[in-house]
């Protein structure tokens, strides 16, 4: 599949589908229970007229076990694999989860990904540029870029994506290898919402790149489910995370409650949505801001259920009107997140 057709089965996409939260957790989801998730996901995007978007990682989980559920998975619906465009995360080092950036790191990287999910992966991205590579006066490290480049002509791979980037970085690496990129991966959600201040959105409106939402339910303070950090398994990482102590918890969920009350409550009963689902269509309602035309936002909500994946792409539901956004987006105004996105408690 060429550069082109990539961009635009991506561009089609109203939701796509996270993996990490399938693995990357002290006990990975039953495979059993995962694979109906997935295939519920892959048959709501056939049902909208395009492809699925598994978004996956080769370090979400020891043992390239993230990569293994989706081997598995096209093993026993391997019909399906034409219908799903596959978005991995690498070039880090799985234990330490620093980057490594270098060219045969990279091309490794690969390899290994490729050989671990069992064949064709359609977009790669290092997880983080490995700016240690950077000679002065280097942006982005050039040889990492060079290593996918090689990947994509020998047709192990399709694509390249971009993950955790800054508005010069996707200049400099456009600049480059524009032909080869595909989309850009950044963390956004109502919690996180740097992309529209920092001028990445911009650049990637007026680069006409996509932008792929991960983490959009804000690692689940969006979901309602979290009341305080001892609703986080042990084991989790967001446990450790200032986000998500106590302390911070008590101002962050003023949030959700005006969310709850402002939004949701004075909805009609007939015309009901759920937080995840609000959080969701506050992403996809950026698609309409003309300041942004040329660029997509697609959210990739995980889902360990098919409760939860019919939850998430119920695309009529996922909609809010102008007056709603503009609401939340007057109170997103004054309203400051306690804890970074990594900051550790």
């Amino acid at each position: 599949m060429s550069v082109t057709e990539l961009r635009n089965d991506i561009h089609k996409l109203d939701t796509g589908y996270g993996l990490m939260s399938l693995t990357w957790r002290a006990e990975p989801i039953p495979q059993s229970q995962a694979f109906e998730a997935m295939y519920r996901a892959v048959e709501l995007s056939r049902e909208r007229g395009h492809k699925a978007f598994f978004n996956v990682g080769e370090f979400y989980g020891p043992d390239f076990v993230n990569l293994i559920f989706v081997r598995d998975f096209f093993a026993k619906y391997p019909d399906l694999r034409k219908h799903v465009v596959i978005s991995c995360k690498g070039g880090m080092d799985v234990a330490t989860l620093a980057p490594k950036g270098s060219h045969d790191a990279v091309l490794q990287s690969v390899k290994n990904s490729v050989s671990a999910i069992g064949g064709y992966i359609d977009i790669f991205e290092v997880a983080r540029l490995d700016t240690s590579l950077c000679s002065k006066g280097e942006i982005y490290p050039y040889e990492s870029f060079e290593a996918l480049a090689e990947m994509i002509s020998e047709g192990v791979i399709g694509g390249i994506s971009l993950s955790e980037v800054t508005e010069e970085q996707i200049r400099a690496i456009y600049k480059d290898w524009g032909k080869f990129l595909t989309c850009v991966e950044l963390e956004v959600s109502l919690f996180s919402t740097d992309i529209f201040r920092n001028g990445i959105a911009k650049t990637c409106a007026e680069l006409g790149l996509t932008v792929i939402c991960y983490s959009p339910l804000g690692r689940g303070l969006l979901t309602g489910q979290l009341k305080s950090n001892a609703d986080i398994p042990e084991g989790d990482f967001r446990k450790t995370l200032k986000r998500f102590s106590d302390e911070s918890l008590k101002k962050n969920l003023a949030l959700v409650r005006f969310l709850q009350e402002e939004i949701i409550g004075k909805r009609s009963k007939d015309n009901s949505i759920t937080l995840p689902q609000l959080a969701l269509g506050w992403i996809k309602h950026w698609n309409f801001a003309p300041e942004y035309k040329g660029a997509k936002f697609i959210p990739i909500p995980s889902g360990s259920s098919i409760s939860k994946v019919n939850e998430n792409f119920d695309e009529k539901k996922t909609q809010l009107t102008d007056k709603e956004f503009k609401a939340i987006n007057d109170f997103l105004a004054t309203f400051h997140t306690v804890g970074d996105r990594y900051e550790m408690n």
